[in-house]
């Protein structure tokens, strides 16, 4: 299993082209230690697309999904820096998805991943009707694959307002190779997926940094 945990933070965001460079400082020499500092949080990945309106994405993994709830990580998201506050209220369609890792296969991380956003069309459970995903791990270029289960009550960004919709939607990720090798993951996973639900969206990123908790002390 390539995430450590099982509970699983996914985050993304597109930034005004004037605060960019400020908001990489930010999210780099700030926010991500700020984050895996939480107890039970275990790593802190980012990467980027050159695609809008999601341009940039960070998957947080925590040793259990409590932790994601805890009241150390509920006093950490009521007590922003300046920093953090000025970034935060200026995101353009942000999306957080607080879930459960659910299963993982594949033994090896990616430079490049695919991100599917799946919304359930009946039961919310994604296995045994995503099983059929595990076939891209056969394919060139495919190094893992990871299943999250969102929690409808907490996945919302926190600037959201009342009608945001897509708490109950779940998540494939697939760790690959390159970036087109994610491309082709891509193409190949419409079939596989309408068992489960509704492909809402499909994007492709590159890896930029990670942060571990083991690194900081």
């Amino acid at each position: 299993m390539v995430f450590a945990g099982k509970g699983i933070l996914i985050s993304s965001m597109e930034v005004l082209p004037t605060e960019e460079a400020d908001f990489n400082e930010w999210f780099d020499r700030e926010h991500l230690a700020e984050r895996v500092a939480i107890p039970g949080f275990i790593e802190a990945r980012r990467y980027e697309s050159v695609v809008a309106p999601t341009r940039y994405l960070q998957i947080y993994s925590a040793t259990d999904f409590e932790v994601l709830d805890s009241p150390a990580y509920r006093a950490a998201l009521a007590s922003q820096t300046e920093w953090s506050m000025h970034h935060i209220t200026r995101f353009i369609e942000p999306t957080r998805v607080v879930g459960r890792l659910v299963r993982s296969e594949g033994v090896a991380r990616g430079v490049a991943l695919a991100l599917l956003r799946l919304r359930p069309s009946g039961d919310a459970a994604m296995m045994p009707a995503l099983e059929g995903v595990l076939d891209v791990l056969d394919k060139p270029g495919t190094a893992s694959v990871h299943f999250v289960e969102a929690d409808a009550r907490l996945s919302r960004p926190v600037t959201a307002d009342a009608s945001y919709v897509g708490g109950q939607d779940c998540y494939v990720i697939v760790e690959c190779t390159s970036e087109a090798a994610a491309q082709r993951v891509v193409a190949q996973l419409d079939l596989p997926v309408q068992k489960y639900g509704e492909l809402i969206d499909a994007r492709v990123y590159r890896y930029r940094m990670d942060i571990s908790a083991s690194a900081l002390g």
